[in-house]
């Protein structure tokens, strides 16, 4: 009930002095309990769940730092510790904790190394958290640790990376850490050039997760995978692009079409460009902005050969440049500047005066000759005569 309470005032602005002295009363892993429902409404898209969480973490940091050090040999409070560590919290909280005697009720690789983890010490977080197997801890915590493995194993070894992705999606279903191991999944498999498991998960993530707070992150790294890896450009591939991205809801549809043509763009695929930016522009408000975005791209993609320059250049200098921002307006410039350089006619060069011409004018001979021409044309002369002495009989 406390918690429930709790929530309530985080969600709403309330004061928390409110709960007077029941507050202190609440242990810490019933306050992270708290934490992840507030977590899991940041990944249903609820942005007043932001600052709720960033206010309870400040709270909890002054509990959790008061609590008596008998609190800590509840494990339910030690695996608290290290759950508010990993969500953000201070880490203050853990060096105190591990300067304890008796040790807290908890695994030492576990606290020590979500400490280094949030401290940015890569090697000591390696040494410590690589060697567990997630799925031995309890879930709530296993989730959590499988996420940051998969982080730190990355760079190197993308195959064990995505595994874990997998773990801490499966321990933890339904909250922020599956929220953030499905988006961070969607970009590896692409990497590694699964390209048809990159449909199935961003199909997922879009059906699940398309008003998390971190969607507008999602789509736009999405859009960069897309263009640069070139997953929409064979014939078969965009329809089958299209079918995942209108699985979303209207006003997602027309950000993932948008941010999808900018990228083709700015990365030259200009035939994904201009079909994403038809269909943004179908989802498009008549007028607004973003029927003039998808304006934009349509025709920046347009600037190729073959087609009516005139035409083109038309079109970009109609667009209402106050209704771009300023990536958009730098994009209306280069394609602008394109179309002005493809549409010039080259002038024809004019023929060179023959060298004997210009040698026989004293004036410009000296201004034409270069002091590096003088020097070659003495040592040629010198080889000529070196070559007609060896000649002759």
């Amino acid at each position: 009930m406390i918690r429930r309470i709790l929530l309530a005032c985080l969600l709403i602005g309330g004061p928390l002095s409110a709960l007077g002295a029941t507050a202190d009363a609440i242990p810490p892993f019933e306050m992270v309990r708290t934490l992840q429902t507030l977590q899991a409404q940041i990944a249903d898209g609820n942005a007043a769940a932001v600052a709720a969480q960033r206010e309870l973490l400040t709270l909890m940091e002054a509990r959790f730092l008061a609590a008596a050090p008998s609190v800590w040999q509840d494990g339910r409070n030690a695996r608290a510790a290290v759950t508010y560590t990993l969500s953000g919290g201070s880490p203050r909280l853990m060096r105190n904790l591990l300067a304890l005697v008796p040790p807290i009720a908890i695994d030492a690789n576990v606290a020590q190394g979500a400490l280094a983890y949030i401290e940015n010490r890569e090697g000591d977080a390696r040494k410590h958290l690589l060697p567990l197997d997630a799925r031995t801890l309890p879930m709530s915590l296993g989730g959590q640790v499988a996420l940051v493995q998969a982080g730190l194993v990355a760079r190197e070894d993308l195959g064990r990376a995505i595994r874990l992705l997998d773990d801490a999606r499966l321990l933890m279903p339904g909250t922020l850490v599956e929220e953030a191991a499905l988006r961070r999944e969607v970009f590896l498999v692409a990497q590694k050039g699964d390209l048809d498991r990159f449909e199935f998960l961003s199909r997922q993530y879009l059906r699940r997760f398309g008003t998390s707070i971190y969607a507008e992150d999602f789509r736009q790294r999405f859009a960069t995978a897309i263009a640069r890896l070139g997953i929409a450009d064979g014939d078969d591939r965009f329809p089958r692009l299209e079918a995942i991205l209108k699985s979303s809801d209207p006003e997602n549809q027309r950000a993932l079409f948008l941010q999808l043509a900018q990228a083709a763009v700015v990365h030259g695929k200009l035939g994904t460009a201009r079909a994403a930016a038809a269909d943004a522009a179908e989802l498009a408000p008549r007028g607004g902005g973003d029927a003039m975005r998808a304006s934009l791209y349509d025709a920046a993609a347009s600037v190729t050969a073959g087609r009516d320059i005139g035409k083109v250049r038309q079109r970009l200098t109609s667009l209402n440049r106050r209704q771009l921002g300023r990536r958009d307006a730098d994009l209306l410039d280069a394609a602008l500047a394109v179309t002005a350089a493809v549409g010039e006619v080259p002038v024809a060069p004019s023929s060179p005066e023959p060298v004997a011409t210009v040698a026989t004018d004293a004036k410009r001979a000296d201004t034409w000759v270069t002091a590096t021409m003088r020097t070659a044309e003495t040592d040629l002369s010198a080889t000529d005569a070196l070559l007609e002495k060896a000649n002759s009989p």
